[in-house]
């Protein structure tokens, strides 16, 4: 390097590489499949095996000779299989059948525990189809193991398992999912309420509040929604500001506000209401990030549940629509 000109790009050959003037190098001993053992494909009968829940490629694999040269009995197959360890006691064989089926697991013995107790009259017998002479395939019997299901449980398999897995909602959920809360501030008349919280349950709030004063249960109430869906009795409205959960908006139902045809509900919201007489106070609606007011013909102000019943709804039918073109 010590003649170099100044300035010269210098190339250093990593270890394992080609040195410049050399032939590359040949393809690597490890590449394509291993060496396999030659199995006489005249006597002998390769049974493959695995547990349910895995694959064949990770199979383990027998030898057997059968007593038959025409077929394989039940009876030699759970007993090769006893030998190499498996416990026909937590586990039954199936075997994989194609001239029927075209292919699928078909249980053999699978009520008996010890090939010894096969009867011969009741044995079951795979036919051995004849070997490929010029390949020198050996024939074979693909196996899976099965769990046996504890005494008065069903059967659940690796299969059925992922089956019933892929047929359950996914984690995807719809983007018009949301939620949302009703409740009253300073009730005038608590059947009133108990109406409301009836509706409220049907039409899918997910909680209800009160503020300023207590609720007292109602016959009007049929359906007992505060032991179905949470009911927070809030002192006052410092009390509901520091409760109300972080993103939802809150959205008063008062007159002079959005007419509610023109209206769209947020997706997560609550929906708060005044009495019949005083309605929601002024400081509390210029609160709010919006005001939703209900038509009317002849007189302005609803009962309570019935104003309340009239925007839950109007909010479910809206989002019915909105799924349907999406």
């Amino acid at each position: 390097l010590t003649n170099m000109p100044i300035g010269s790009l210098v190339l250093f050959a990593a270890s394992g590489s080609t040195p410049p003037g050399s032939s590359p190098p040949t393809t690597s001993p490890l590449k394509g499949p291993p060496l396999s053992p030659s199995i006489d494909a005249d006597k002998l009968i390769c049974i493959r095996y695995m547990y349910d829940g895995g694959v064949l490629a990770h199979a383990r694999i027998c030898l057997l000779e059968p007593q038959n040269g025409d077929f394989v009995t039940g009876s030699e197959l759970m007993d090769i299989l006893e030998d190499d360890g498996v416990d026909f006691n937590a586990f039954y064989a199936s075997v994989y059948e194609t001239e029927v089926s075209g292919g699928g697991w078909l249980p053999i013995h699978s009520d008996i525990t010890k090939a010894s107790d096969i009867s011969t009259s009741k044995d079951i017998e795979l036919p051995i189809s004849t070997a490929d002479n010029q390949n020198q395939v050996a024939p074979r019997i693909d196996v899976k193991l099965y769990h046996r299901p504890a005494d008065g449980m069903p059967e659940r398999t690796y299969d059925s398992m992922i089956a019933y897995a892929k047929a359950q909602p996914t984690g995807k959920l719809p983007p018009s999912l949301g939620y949302f809360g009703v409740g009253v501030m300073g009730a005038k008349t608590q059947a009133n309420v108990g109406t409301l919280w009836r509706s409220a349950y049907q039409l899918g709030a997910s909680f209800l509040f009160t503020i300023g004063q207590r609720y007292r249960a109602q016959s009007t109430d049929t359906v007992k929604a505060p032991t179905r869906i949470p009911l927070f009795e809030l002192d006052d409205w410092t009390a509901f500001a520091k409760f109300a959960p972080k993103g939802a908006q809150w959205v008063a139902v008062e007159m002079g506000g959005i007419p509610l045809d023109e209206f769209e509900h947020p997706k997560d919201c609550i929906y708060i209401l005044g009495s019949e007489d005083n309605g929601v106070p002024n400081s509390v609606v210029r609160s709010c990030h919006h005001v939703v007011s209900l038509d009317s013909e002849r007189y302005a102000s609803y009962n309570v549940a019935v104003a309340a019943s009239i925007v839950m709804y109007d909010r479910m039918s809206k989002a019915k629509k909105k799924e349907g073109k999406e």
